[in-house]
């Protein structure tokens, strides 16, 4: 696809020597692109790089083109030094994720990262985040406002079966694999908004006049913080965060730190 090219091209050129690898993992890296699909991508930086201008030279240059390829993208680069990988932080991004992944650097198609995982990963606190965020929402009655909103609260509330698999059997999985894996622990109405979530993906479309194109692609912070509030495209009626997906999202919290905690 033409984003790896691009990613490639900008990596080779200068930007190798910061790296001890560079990788794309999510539906990028296994073929799986649809409307919906943003970018995920891991940089294992070496030491001496990871405060460098050159580093964030890179990331300004590879957005500009990570933000054609999904003007509503809502996260950057996943990172970690090279030394973390003798001290591999697994419930920041779990291994499985890896297997899974395809490389852009080295050049090569395969490379052996020797990652140690030393400390009992805690991926009960990835969990209690996600759902204190999801909960503060709801107190609020906070709703998305436009489709940046939308597309970054769904991919939080489509991330959850993963945690909450973490967190129950104390190992990570891969987030396509999650949702079949514990599906059984909850009921229709626990489980709706994660269905319904699924769906808005599975049906996202929408059109951006020339001053969004404009605005939506621009990497600055500036222009990411006016993309986020005010000049994202408004949500059709048939993507509406209504009131039985926030319902349906009590009753899911609910369930996992009920089960979650009686496993602690």
């Amino acid at each position: 696809m033409a984003l790896l090219g691009d990613l490639v091209s900008i990596v080779r050129n200068g930007y190798d020597k910061l790296f001890v690898a560079v990788l794309v993992h999510g539906s990028v890296a296994t073929g799986e692109i649809i409307n919906y699909s943003d970018f995920d991508g891991l940089l294992i930086v070496k030491d001496e790089y990871v405060n460098s201008l050159a580093l964030k030279k890179f990331k300004r240059e590879t957005l500009k083109k990570i933000l054609v390829f999904d003007p509503l993208q809502h996260h950057g680069w996943f990172q970690i030094k090279e030394s973390d990988l003798k001290n591999y932080p697994e419930s920041y991004l779990p291994h499985e994720i890896l297997k899974h992944s395809r490389l852009i650097y080295p050049f090569d198609e395969k490379i052996n990262l020797d990652i140690h995982i030393n400390d009992q990963p805690d991926y009960e606190k990835s969990l209690k985040m996600m759902l204190q965020s999801f909960e503060c929402k709801i107190k609020n009655k906070w709703i998305p406002k436009n489709l940046f909103q939308l597309k970054s609260t769904l991919s939080q509330v489509m991330l959850l079966p993963s945690l909450y698999y973490s967190a129950r059997y104390h190992k990570g999985i891969f987030k396509k694999y999650s949702f079949d894996a514990v599906r059984g622990d909850f009921s229709e109405e626990e489980w709706y908004v994660i269905e319904q979530a699924t769906q808005i993906r599975n049906l996202w479309e929408y059109k951006l006049n020339w001053i969004q194109r404009l605005i939506l692609r621009r990497p600055e912070r500036v222009f990411r913080k006016i993309t986020k509030k005010y000049v994202a495209p408004k949500i059709k009626n048939e993507f509406k965060w209504d009131k039985s997906m926030k319902q349906s999202l009590k009753l899911l919290i609910l369930k996992i730190k009920t089960i979650v905690n009686e496993t602690y």
